[in-house]
């Protein structure tokens, strides 16, 4: 490897018109006046190491390690489609599903069931959504890596690309159809993650019921009863001409006038599974519903019907009839009663009483107590189902995606600086002339003189200990994740506070009974208010936050690839370090992870599950369709957006960790001293000007960076990388400057 480098590279591309390279004291450095000298280009020489150093006979020449990576993103991403697309046809063809207006139902029956199956179904969509994504930003961050020919364009205008991060600065110098399939990738992004949480939702289905307080002899045989004149349908529902030809209808009245015939659709409860079964806001597994009194009719009161309780469609409090005219012992929520407390003192043995007053239906009945219940049993019909346009959509931009990601292992044929290693290995072999003169370089010099042309000489080291993590990125890549997540936070935070505001005003709202109503479980009260137009708005509104979720998510991991980067750039001034290289030369080592170590990219990408299954949870989809009481027509269909502040509770502090995590990162000390040159091609190129003596024999070899020789002719020091003994880092109040001045 000694005579790798026999001749220097042709610099034609280099004529500014007399401005341009590095212009240092005196004149400093002209990279035009080396441009008549006869050199091979990188790209031939990597491609002639590459032939030499891959030793399968099929791995293709342009084939490194960063295509395994794509790859193996392209190969998930494919198994992804394949589930989708065999999934979607297994359930849109299988009769036993019902196709009915594009929606499937995979489960009807039990609701708990149905929660539960579309809890698991969410953890998977979720779990194939953060494949979807960590494939796409693996892939992008390849795409968007710029090739030695394209960095050494840009730096002949003065202008620098970034190197080892996700990047959308070097799109507008890469190579048009790489850009073309970056753009195709993250567009696709964005419908999967609007629409995917919604390609299956809950159907809950509940009864509207009926409720009538009657005498403990109300069942028995030879009890006087005159319902005649004092039955009352509370939903304005004229059920006498379903009296003869509904049974449900039939059965309910002859329960009404005391008659024990079809007693077999009602079951007895005791009061304290009655108040536990019918404390709910959607009832699915019961309907209407008769309160037995410990009163007995008598010749005054000669009527075994005692009252009805009147349920107002839509209540907020579907439960608040328990709490009729203020239960003794019961405090108060607001306007309305304390219904948990209620059932926790029935529960406890204590009397479930009520105070009919003067509001009874015969005459003053004054407090009584429930002694017993007799409820109508039904056979809940929840469902799970899927939307086969929205899977359709999903698959298409699964598809799209697919092939992008294949076409970028197929065509990205250059080799690429994709790892900070490749651009030190790059550098080093063949010097870029436009950085000559500027060791001490970083990110801001770049950006405020080199970047403007600015005449440059040689310069004191006035650093003094090893900066901190959060330099190495810009503040750009800073103020956007910590911005928009601390905005995230805190309108979450604002909607939680006023989700359970909103509770408050009816129910119990302590964590152990938010906790008791789960994750992703609706409740009449935790709905969202908006008018929706059509469900497609409401579907758009329940995953607009895994969208912004998402991008959160490719901020975060950018800042981390900046922080990660510059880590591994400060271990070359800590000690000699082998490069990590996407294409081995012997004594370099491989790489199959980019930036980011697994480390740090698995705990990211399980953060970034986790956080979108709980968002998945927090706000969703909410769809009831609400009986009549006695099955015959669906009266009320809530289609909506729903909440559940729990799950808020529990995402809450994960994206407060994840932002404290960052800035805690962020004040990490480097390794050692050296400049924060960040993902700047320019100033790593400036950094990589080994001397004269360690040209030809430092690739290969371990490397350190720091203060390594005094330059002719200038007297002073040069930092630069070198694999001989003796490298020492830079010393403060030191003046450094390049390897050598301009030749005349």
């Amino acid at each position: 490897m000694s005579n790798f480098r026999t001749k220097l590279p042709k610099w034609t591309a280099l004529s500014l018109g007399g401005n341009n390279g590095y212009r240092g004291q005196e004149g400093g450095v002209r990279a035009g006046r080396e441009s008549s000298t006869e050199s091979v280009t990188l790209d031939s020489e990597i491609t002639r190491e590459q032939k030499r150093s891959f030793s399968s006979a099929w791995k293709p020449v342009w084939y490194t390690s960063w295509h395994t990576g794509v790859l193996a993103c392209a190969t998930s991403v494919v198994v992804v489609l394949i589930i989708n697309v065999g999934l979607t046809i297994y359930a849109a063809t299988n009769p036993k599903y019902k196709m009915e207006g594009g929606i499937g139902t995979l489960y009807s029956g039990s609701c708990d069931k149905s929660r539960t199956i579309g809890l698991w179904l969410h953890l998977l969509i979720n779990a194939l959504s953060t494949v979807l994504l960590s494939g796409s930003n693996y892939t992008q961050q390849c795409l968007a890596a710029p090739t030695r020919r394209e960095i050494d364009t840009a730096h002949s205008r003065i202008r620098w690309m970034d190197i080892g991060v996700p990047s959308i600065r070097n799109l507008f110098n890469i190579k048009a159809e790489r850009t073309f399939l970056w753009i195709a990738i993250g567009i696709t992004s964005i419908p999967l993650h609007l629409l995917y949480n919604s390609a299956v939702h809950t159907l809950l289905t509940a009864n509207d019921f009926e409720i009538y307080i009657v005498t403990k002899d109300h069942f028995e045989p030879g009890a006087y009863t005159n319902t005649s004149s004092h039955v009352f349908m509370p939903f304005g529902i004229d059920h006498a001409a379903d009296r003869w030809t509904n049974a449900d209808v039939q059965l309910f009245y002859s329960m009404l006038e005391g008659s024990n015939t079809g007693t077999e659709r009602y079951e007895d409860l005791e009061p304290s599974e009655c108040a536990k079964r019918y404390n709910t806001d959607f009832l699915s597994t019961n309907r209407n519903l008769f309160l037995i009194t410990s009163h007995t009719s008598n010749a005054t009161d000669n009527d075994t019907l005692l009252d009805y309780v009147y349920l107002y469609p839509g209540d907020v409090s579907p439960s608040r009839w328990m709490c009729r005219d203020g239960p003794v012992g019961v405090s108060k929520i607001g306007d309305l009663c304390n219904t948990n407390e209620l059932v926790s003192n029935v529960t406890r043995g204590l009397p479930w009483q009520m105070d009919l007053g003067r509001v009874g239906l015969i005459s003053s009945v004054g407090v009584i107590e429930i002694s017993g219940c007799k409820s109508e049993r039904t056979e809940e019909n929840c469902k799970v189902q899927f939307s086969l346009g929205i899977m359709i959509a999903v698959i298409c931009c699964n598809l799209v995606k697919a092939c992008a990601m294949v076409m970028t292992v197929v065509r990205s044929r250059e080799p690429t600086l994709v790892t900070l290693g490749d651009a030190i290995d790059s550098f080093l072999r063949t010097p870029d002339q436009t950085t000559i003169g500027i060791c001490y370089a970083d990110r801001r010099f770049i950006e405020k003189e080199w970047g403007w042309r600015m005449r440059t000489g040689p310069r004191e080291w006035n650093q003094k200990g090893a900066q901190r993590w959060w330099t190495s990125a810009s503040k750009r890549r800073w103020i956007t994740p910590m911005f928009f997540c601390s905005i995230a936070i805190v309108i979450t935070g604002a909607l939680l506070g006023m989700g359970i505001g909103q509770e408050r005003t009816s129910v119990k709202t302590d964590i152990k009974s938010l906790w008791a109503r789960g994750f992703g479980k609706l409740s009449s009260f935790s709905l969202v208010t908006i008018p929706f137009q059509n469900k497609t708005q409401a579907i758009l509104l329940a995953n607009l936050p895994q969208t912004i979720l998402s991008f959160l998510y490719l901020t975060y991991n950018s800042l981390f690839t900046c922080m990660l980067l510059g880590h591994e750039w400060s271990l070359f001034s800590h000690h000699y370090r082998t490069l990590r290289v996407t294409s081995p030369r012997p004594g370099q080592r491989s790489t199959y992870w980019l930036q980011i170590p697994y480390t740090y990219a698995i705990p990211l990408m399980t953060l970034s599950g986790l956080l979108h299954w709980l968002t998945s949870q927090s706000i969703f989809l909410a769809r009831v369709d609400i009986w009549d009481p006695f099955g015959t027509a669906v009266t009320r269909r809530i289609s909506t957006v729903g909440y559940s502040c729990i799950a808020i509770i529990f995402a809450l502090p994960l994206g407060v960790l994840a932002l404290v995590t960052a800035i805690g990162m962020g004040y990490r000390p480097f390794a050692a001293e050296i400049t924060a040159v960040g993902s700047c091609s320019a100033a790593i190129s400036a950094a990589c000007h080994a001397s004269e003596a360690d040209l030809e024999g430092i690739v290969g070899k371990t490397v350190r960076w720091g203060d390594v020789e005094i330059v002719p002719n200038l007297g002073v020091r040069h930092l630069a990388f070198s694999s001989e003994e003796g490298v020492r880092k830079p010393e403060f109040g030191e003046v450094y400057a390049g390897t050598r001045r301009e030749k005349g």
